[in-house]
């Protein structure tokens, strides 16, 4: 069943409609910012015992939609916190949505002088 959501939610990610992009950063300032900071870069919380990952990174923007997904839905990969926000109640469209919006974070790089 798993595996159906996730098949599902990336199909949704690459049809977005023209609001989804703002739903995922309203749903991103409710669910994520807190921990994870306004720009991605895991600044978000100074109390937290560890470092939220840095979402712009190498490390996560080179993880598939299908890993994010997971991470975002399930709690894939995380053993201090699990998100799980598919059972906290997001849909599988605000998953894909965000994922899609997770990209926007990526760092690009600079270029030489």
């Amino acid at each position: 069943m798993r595996e159906l959501l996730v098949v599902f939610g990336l199909l949704l990610a690459f049809h977005l409609p023209a609001g989804a992009a703002d739903d995922a950063e309203t749903t991103y300032k409710a669910q994520c910012v807190k921990c994870h900071g306004a720009n991605g870069d895991g600044t978000g919380h100074a109390g937290l015992k560890l470092k939220p990952a840095d979402l712009r990174s190498e490390a996560v923007q080179k993880l598939s939609d299908e890993e994010l997904y997971k991470t975002i839905a399930y709690g894939v990969g995380h053993k201090q916190y699990p998100h799980a926000f598919a059972e906290r109640g997001l849909s599988p469209k605000q998953i894909a949505d965000l994922v899609t919006y997770l990209r926007t974070f990526a760092k690009t790089p600079k270029k030489g002088k």
